[in-house]
């Protein structure tokens, strides 16, 4: 009984292995069939922001996040990216005031901030970056606390570089006037210093540039630059 038993459990896996045999056989035969792929479930990554676009990686790092990819620039002073994320340097205002903070680029000089910022375009950094607050949905981007190691900005709550208190400081019309000089490239001369009547507290300079141009330079009351177009 016992023989005969086993018997046919032998002829059993026999003819299983037969049927696996054929299908396989059947697999190879035809590069046509198509085979769904198996999805794995449960693999975690690294914690990312919010919608990353392109290559790079973060973690949370000291308080904020840590953001890692090629630097890329958007066009305009303020426009900033890394992995796809807009990245907040400062507003335009302050960066064409050419506000000189850190040797980000570890060339051994401190340039300007968009001087350091051009050096590493194109090169991978490491950013220490945190998000605006839930309620400011207007904020674009992350804002940057350290670039490659190095402090950008305050990460325990003081002001940031271009909120300082002594900025505030009412200019007179020399300072303005040389703002507005600086603004517009060596060479240039203004030609007129008014109040900013129309776009509140300020200044309007009316400046000739090296080349001849007219340009129109309007700054805020401490003299920063807010804006800078040829005048006709």
């Amino acid at each position: 009984m016992t023989r005969h038993r086993t018997t046919i459990l032998v002829s059993c896996a026999a003819v299983a292995l037969s049927i696996l045999g054929a299908g396989g056989y059947v697999v190879l035969k035809d590069p046509d069939l198509a085979v769904e792929t198996i999805r794995l479930d449960g693999f975690t990554g690294a914690p990312t922001l919010r919608s990353p676009v392109g290559e790079g990686t973060s973690r949370p790092v000291d308080g904020f996040e840590q953001l890692i990819g090629e630097l890329r620039s958007g066009g305009a002073a303020e426009d900033w990216y890394v992995a796809g994320v807009g990245v907040d340097f400062g507003p335009r205002a302050w960066l064409l005031t050419d506000p000189v903070l850190e040797d980000f680029d570890g060339d051994g000089t401190a340039g300007t901030i968009l001087e350091e910022l051009r050096a590493l375009e194109g090169t991978e950094v490491t950013l220490g970056v945190r998000y605006g607050s839930e309620e400011d949905a207007a904020r674009d981007g992350v804002g940057v606390f350290t670039v490659n190691g190095v402090q950008f900005r305050d990460a325990d709550g003081g002001p940031a570089p271009w909120e300082d208190p002594e900025a505030r400081r009412e200019a007179d019309r020399e300072e303005v006037s040389a703002a507005a000089e600086g603004a517009v490239g060596e060479g240039s001369r203004a030609t007129a210093v008014e109040r900013d009547e129309e776009g509140g507290p300020g200044w309007s300079v009316l400046v000739r540039g090296a080349d001849g141009q007219d340009y129109e330079v309007i700054l805020d009351v401490s003299a920063g630059i807010e804006d800078v177009r040829p005048h006709d």
